[in-house]
């Protein structure tokens, strides 16, 4: 959406009586947004949003004082590896609530860049891309953020809006609609949080939720800081840093001592821990010569990234049982326990994954894959589309 041009927003302001303190205010703050980036969508207070969304402005104004029954759905995930906890709590916003969230997402996050070495949620992002920062690599230091949506606060999500050109109350309320205020029941709430007005006072600083459509992008936002921290301090060093959501990569193609890296993965801990977040030490490793190094599931020791070969040996068992007069699609599906459209698309998703990595072996499974006696299946979207093979 286009900001209007100044002269035509102060002659339609001018005709409809709009004072001009008023006018001025409102042209200051379009000018303040356009000068991070024309393509974000300008709104001047929550009335405005309201009406740039269509959704109820009492709804949203009593969602920003935490006074609406915001209606999250909570589900428990046991995590694989714990941290702290066992659990993983995904915050599902209902509609209207994931509306706004969502028109954020459109027409203000999407436009802003995270730091260079983030290569997770925004346009053209990838694993394969994160993976391809550390080729060649001797050692390797892997550090995972416990809990990485939930330890950053409405207020850090308060200042990226108003980093972005909006007015410090408007920053405010679209950091409430985007966090989610809960008693998280492990002694890390902050103080009552008043509130720039008496009517927004909450009992507790809210969170961003893990689930809600705007927080992926505003985590990247709220680690752009650390993120440069991170670079400097790796770089200073001797090594690479890249980040791909909340697993930190740190790599080397040089010759290093295990004590080396041991400091340098202390002082990592201590910059997230200064920065209010928690490293899960148990998801913490230091892989040298002689072992696997791996970066998001792909093998980091030689010049570009590389499946792993039970990856490999993996998409292979399928392939034979598929592919098998004895067996066929729905043996092997009978034998998983499983349909067959389920066994479809989850090794035609394997098979998606394999042809990023390393085209020619995806493009012969993939082959293989399209010769088993496959019945009618409606197919799916997948990293790559058949087509572009």
């Amino acid at each position: 959406m286009s900001t209007p041009s100044p002269q035509r927003y102060r002659s339609v302001g001018q005709r409809q009586g709009v004072a001009v303190n008023t006018i001025d205010n409102a042209l200051a703050a379009f000018a303040r947004i356009k000068e991070v980036d024309p393509r974000i969508t300008p709104v001047l207070t929550l009335r405005h949003f309201a009406e740039l969304t269509g959704l109820p402005y009492l709804f949203l104004r009593r969602s920003v004082a935490r006074n609406a029954r915001a209606g999250y759905r909570f589900v428990h995930l046991r995590k694989r590896i714990p941290g702290r906890s066992t659990t993983r709590m995904i915050s599902i916003p209902p509609p209207s609530l994931a509306s706004a969230q969502r028109w954020l997402v459109d027409n203000v996050l999407r436009f802003v860049d995270p730091h260079p070495t983030s290569f997770a949620f925004h346009p053209d992002s990838s694993p394969v891309l994160a993976a391809e920062q550390h080729p060649n690599t001797e050692w390797l230091l892997k550090v995972d953020i416990e809990d990485f949506f939930h330890s950053i606060s409405e207020g850090q999500v308060s200042r990226i809006f108003a980093s972005l050109g909006f007015s410090k109350l408007l920053a405010f309320e679209f950091a409430r609609l985007c966090t989610v205020a809960i008693d998280r029941g492990d002694g890390r709430n902050p103080e009552p949080h008043p509130g720039p007005i008496e009517y927004y006072q909450s009992k507790f600083e809210g969170m961003l939720p893990q689930g809600a459509p705007s927080s992926p992008m505003l985590a990247n936002l709220a680690m752009r800081s650390l993120d440069e921290i991170l670079a400097t301090s790796a770089e200073s060093t001797g090594f690479r840093y890249s980040r791909y959501a909340d697993d930190l990569a740190f790599s080397t193609d040089k010759k290093r001592t295990l004590e080396e890296m041991h400091r340098l993965r202390r002082e990592i801990c201590r910059i997230l821990n200064d920065a209010g977040f928690r490293p899960n030490l148990r998801k913490t490793v230091i892989r040298g010569p002689g072992t696997r190094r791996i970066v998001l599931g792909l093998l980091v020791d030689g010049p570009a990234p590389r499946l792993s070969r039970s990856y490999k040996d993996n998409i292979r068992l399928h392939l034979h049982y598929l592919t098998s007069p004895e067996h066929g699609p729905a043996k092997h599906a009978m034998a998983r326990k499983t349909g067959i459209s389920s066994i479809y698309h989850h090794v035609r998703g394997l098979i998606a994954w394999a042809v990023q990595v390393e085209p020619a072996f995806g493009k012969a499974a993939l082959d293989q894959f399209q010769s088993a006696k496959w019945p009618l299946i409606q197919p799916r979207g997948f990293l790559n589309d058949d087509r572009d093979l």
